[in-house]
This record gives C-alpha cells, structure tokens and sequence, in this order.
C-alpha cells in the first residue's frame, strides 16, 4: 500500500514549485511520509528556520528505519529536489546513535541551547546532528557571538568528543593527581559567558574521533608517537592496537567512579 501510494505520488499544482524555506521543505517531507524528526536539515550559512533555501542545503539521515526515509522516498523527493542531496551515510547513523544517548539524558523539551559557532567542519557536523531535536524535543538553537546573554539561553553544547575526554583522564593519571572531572566543564575557552546554572550538554561525549575524522574525510593516523610530549595521547595510540574499544571502557569506569565520588 506505501509504494502504491509513492508511485500515485502528486503534489497540488501550486506546491509544485520548489519550496522557498526550510518550514516549506519540511512539510513536504511530512506529505510523502518521512519523519522529520530523524532527518537532520542542514543549509550552510544559515541556522534560521524562515531563510530562504538555496542549494547548499543537504538532508542527512539520522535514523533510516525510524525517519522512514526509503530508497523510494528519495527517488521521488529527488524528483520534485533535484539540487538536493540526501545523505545515507552508515557511519552518520552510527555517530547520530552513540550522540542519542547522551542527547536523551541531556536535553530538555523546549530548550534554548547555545552551541559553538558554526565556522568549521566539525562544529558544522555538530550541528547537523544535533538540529533534528529541533523538532523532537522543541528545542531552540542559538549559535554563539560576542551579542549573546545568559538570560537568552537555558543550556550549552560542549563539543568535547571521547577521545579528548579520555586524554584528559589519562593525563590526569599520568600527572599523579587523580581525575579532575569538573575540568570538562570549564567552558570558558568556548564562551565569554556565565554559564552557572546552566546544563552543560556533550553530545559527541561517546563518539570516537576517528568516526569524525572519517566522516568528515580527515586522514589522520593514529600510531604510537614516542615523542609526543602529550603521554594521554601516545597512550591512546597504544592502547587502540590492543583494544579499540578500551576509550569506552575508559569512559565508563571513569563516569561509574565520578557518580560514587559525588
């Protein structure tokens, strides 16, 4: 019956035209049943639910059996967007899944969030995966500059990834004294804000880097480097030849200790 319907598949003649926002776009979404909510919608430049879509936008799918965005879906949502990519990317839902978990203990429902500015490849992937909560839980995003207050937003995105917070343990260790866990929280190379009494959110909390690097197509190796002066790092590298799964384990034994520490 959905592809009888797919295939019979028209739009009223007045809403043939390209859709002109990204509310536009969305809705026709909804129409040819795809669920938004695991879709992320991401237009280069531009964070505004009401700006005019031009062709850099991209939809990436977070979810692919929940947003319901089929093969076939794309093929006709392609015929009427032509200019627009749709990404089916493995490693992107493999990302959008480990961020879930955090995200869902993390957020809450109508939320004003303050996120880092959107000026480079990671920050942009940060915000990609992060935007389809726009529409699951409401909530509202705001992209960091010198004109915002801390009355114009509720809580803030960190975009500390598992690697780096597994550095810093390590080199906690290493100096001989004991794990800092509130060093995490100390955003204040990020925002010249106040940030007390503010939820501080890390989405990529449990996302390897090399899943970033990959997705985003930065070569990087990742060796044992003997003179690196950064011994978390060199560690790091030995320890992924052994186990490539010891910075969750890290991970985990380091937050079991912080919540009976506390």
């Amino acid at each position: 019956m959905d592809l009888e319907f797919l295939s019979n598949f028209k739009v009223e003649e007045k809403e043939e035209k390209r859709a002109e926002t990204k509310k536009d776009l969305l809705k026709f979404l909804k129409k040819i049943g795809v669920d938004s909510r695991f879709v992320s919608f991401y237009q280069k430049d531009s964070i505004d639910h009401n700006a005019p879509i031009d062709d850099t936008v991209k939809l990436y799918i977070e979810n692919l059996r929940f947003s319901k965005f089929s093969k076939t879906r794309t093929v006709l949502f392609n015929k009427y967007y032509p200019d627009i990519e749709v990404v089916r990317s493995s490693l992107f839902q493999k990302i959008c899944a480990r961020a879930s978990k955090t995200l869902a203990n993390g957020l809450n429902p109508q939320d004003t969030v303050i996120m880092p500015p959107i000026d480079n490849p990671y920050n942009e992937l940060l915000y990609i995966v992060l935007e389809p909560y726009s529409r699951k839980y409401g909530i509202s995003f705001i992209e960091y500059d010198e004109n915002v207050k801390s009355e114009d937003f509720d809580s803030v995105i960190s975009p500390l990834n598992l690697n780096q917070e597994v550095n810093h343990i390590l080199n906690d260790i290493f100096d001989g004294k004991g794990i800092e866990w509130d060093s995490k929280y100390d955003l204040s190379d990020l925002y010249d804000l106040n940030l007390e009494n503010k939820d501080i959110i890390f989405p990529f909390l449990n996302v390897p880097q090399e899943w970033i690097n990959d997705f985003l197509g930065i070569e990087k190796e990742y060796v044992v480097d003997y003179e690196n002066e950064d011994i978390g790092e060199s560690f790091m590298g030995f320890l992924s030849e052994i186990n490539p799964q010891f910075k969750e384990n890290v991970l985990a034994a380091s937050s079991f200790l912080e919540s009976h520490q506390k």
